[in-house]
């Protein structure tokens, strides 16, 4: 499934970072590795269920950074994960949008606990 990420500038200094650490890897791959190891924790709660993730302003300030493939299942998870209702995620107006929003939550969790996520 292809999509257009919408990130903000936090997002995408985490990615920079991930990126020198594992040199070589573009921002599309970083994108994948996060997403493939936190469904692989099998946690959505560690992940998506704490406070910080619930938005507390500029929510809607993210923009589109660039195009991302995932897999099919991946994209389906991530949807899954944004329509669980004990997450209580803001209405957003496209999927594209939705899933940026799960994507934000994963790179924020990897930016507080790098150790967390095998990437």
């Amino acid at each position: 499934m292809k999509l257009s990420l919408f990130l903000k500038d936090t997002h995408m200094t985490v990615i920079e970072k991930l990126k020198e650490k594992h040199s070589g890897t573009s921002d599309e791959d970083i994108i994948k590795k996060c997403v493939k190891s936190a469904i692989e924790l099998e946690d959505d709660d560690l992940i998506f269920g704490s406070a910080r993730e619930q938005c507390g302003g500029g929510c809607f300030a993210s923009e589109p950074q660039f195009e991302v493939v995932l897999d099919e299942d991946d994209f389906t998870k991530l949807k899954s994960i944004y329509q669980n209702q004990s997450y209580e995620f803001e209405e957003y107006d496209s999927e594209e949008e939705e899933i940026s929003k799960t994507i934000r939550c994963i790179l924020n969790f990897v930016d507080y606990q790098p150790d967390a996520l095998s990437l």
